[in-house]
């Protein structure tokens, strides 16, 4: 009877000190990834040119520049060379890029400052090809104001560019 109570105590004891088996258990599996790719390089190949326009303008007028640097809205004589703004990226081949610019740039000049509109003509934001390499171009339209003087009108604006 001693072993019998010593063995019952035992497997009592046994039973009370294992675990008890979950039947779903709270556990879930991650994955952690990393994207290494080379910094990129970006390079202005062409300044944005309206060319010249000849006035006299008795009303403001806008002129859209196309991103292939044709001045689509040219209601008065328009000459020289208009040209989009161009740039070139390079980097990790087969990744996206974003492109960022003020949405509008002054141009100071005789009478003031006339404003180009960056919003309105600009190629999408490119995947670099599969040696790493994208082309990017920028137009605008530019709006002349009633009055505007005779003269050279400049300003400057930033690009930049990231990967998406």
């Amino acid at each position: 009877m001693k072993k019998l109570l010593i063995s019952a105590g035992a497997v009592t004891a046994l039973a009370l000190s294992t675990p008890a088996f979950a039947l779903n258990p709270n556990q879930a599996n991650a994955t952690a990834t990393v994207n290494i790719v080379s910094p990129l390089s970006l390079t202005k190949n062409s300044d944005m040119n309206f060319g010249t326009i000849v006035g006299p303008f008795a009303s403001d007028t806008d002129y859209e520049l196309q991103t292939d640097g044709t001045l689509a809205s040219c209601a008065t004589t328009c000459a020289g060379t208009p040209s989009a703004a161009t740039f070139t990226v390079t980097g990790t081949a087969n990744q996206a890029v974003k492109f960022t610019y003020q949405s509008s740039v002054n141009l100071a000049g005789p009478s003031g400052n006339l404003s180009v509109d960056l919003t309105t003509d600009h190629d999408a934001d490119p995947t670099l090809d599969g040696s790493g390499s994208a082309t990017y171009a920028l137009g605008g339209t530019l709006t002349v104001l009633s009055g505007t003087t005779d003269g050279l009108y400049t300003g400057n604006f930033d690009v930049t560019v990231d990967y998406q």
